[in-house]
């Protein structure tokens, strides 16, 4: 998801539509024997990147399993569905008692849980999740959906009854940045209409240079949806060198370089849902989970704000 909140990014058909879950060693799964509470429980971590929303996701699983007594192994993916598949591989071959993934693509997170299920070994996602609610431990979930309509209605009524052009700057086709797209898109009102949507590969440089290329093809734009804060700082790059300070540049995430960015007035508006909070919960809840504790929540989602100037004081820590 944020970096991102990213992170991300990051990734999927709806974050919400898991329940129940279990593993087998096949691609049916049945319900998992709870582990010993009394167990020393080793975890994996596969995640996705290095930008922002991925490393301090990481730093928060980190330090909870610590205060967990759980042993963590990462594994770097790198943006690579190959490698993310070799690393879930190599997590089954050290006999983790789960698999966490915070995932490159639909692709890879669908190979991984197939994967995994035929290993008999659960697998929990963080972010988003669009498999089977059959085949998962649980996830740990953005709602990405609701981050696109929040931004997409809040630019809605900012136009009002003017009408404007409007662009996007996504993170990489697939996964998390779809979901957010299409409910950006179906909650802009009928007087804003996106005129140019290209990735940028949740890269900052990347992003600036997409930038350049929408004021030279649409000088007209007057808001820009970028999916993370890393990316929007690049597109602000962009647009300032061009001495276009016209332009509201709305985003998700909730960094501080993004919250300074909303007080400065230099992003209108962003939505925060932090690392910190996924990764406390993923390793909370995979725990509840292998233990069969009471009250545990399969599918948790992380919560979300929307931050603009007017509450920039009141949003989450972003990391650890």
């Amino acid at each position: 998801m944020a970096g991102h909140r990213v992170q991300a990014t990051l990734a999927v058909a709806s974050a919400l539509l898991l329940s129940a879950c279990s593993v087998s060693t096949s691609t049916t799964s049945t319900e998992a024997t709870a582990v010993d509470p009394g167990k020393r429980l080793t975890i994996g971590f596969v995640n996705g990147n290095t930008i922002e929303f991925h490393t301090c996701l990481q730093k928060s699983m980190q330090a909870r399993a610590d205060s967990a007594n759980v042993d963590l192994l990462v594994a770097q993916s790198a943006m690579d569905p190959a490698k993310e598949l070799s690393n879930i591989d190599d997590m089954i071959a050290k006999k983790v008692d789960a698999v966490v993934v915070q995932t490159v693509n639909i692709d890879a997170l669908e190979g991984g849980v197939a994967r995994a299920n035929r290993a008999g070994v659960p697998i929990f996602l963080t972010s988003v999740a669009a498999v089977d609610q059959s085949k998962i431990l649980g996830a740990v979930v953005t709602d990405v959906k609701k981050v696109g309509q929040e931004l997409g209605e809040w630019i809605a009524e900012d136009t009002g009854d003017t009408s404007a052009d409007v662009a996007v700057i996504g993170g990489a086709p697939g996964a998390a940045a779809d979901l957010m797209n299409d409910a950006f898109k179906a909650n802009l009102g009928s007087h804003a209409k996106v005129v140019f949507d290209q990735p940028a590969l949740w890269q900052r440089a990347k992003a600036q240079d997409v930038a350049e290329n929408l004021l030279q093809a649409h000088p007209k734009v007057k808001y820009v949806f970028v999916h993370n804060e890393d990316m929007a700082l690049g597109a602000l790059a962009a647009f300032k060198s061009a001495g276009r300070t016209d332009i509201k540049i709305v985003t998700n995430g909730g960094s501080d370089a993004g919250l300074q960015a909303v007080r400065n007035g230099e992003f209108a508006a962003t939505v925060s849902n932090t690392p910190r909070s996924v990764g406390e919960m993923a390793i909370d809840n995979v725990v509840g989970l292998l233990q069969k504790k009471e009250g545990v929540t399969k599918v948790a989602t992380v919560p979300d704000m929307l931050v603009t100037r007017d509450n920039a004081d009141e949003a989450p820590p972003y990391c650890l």
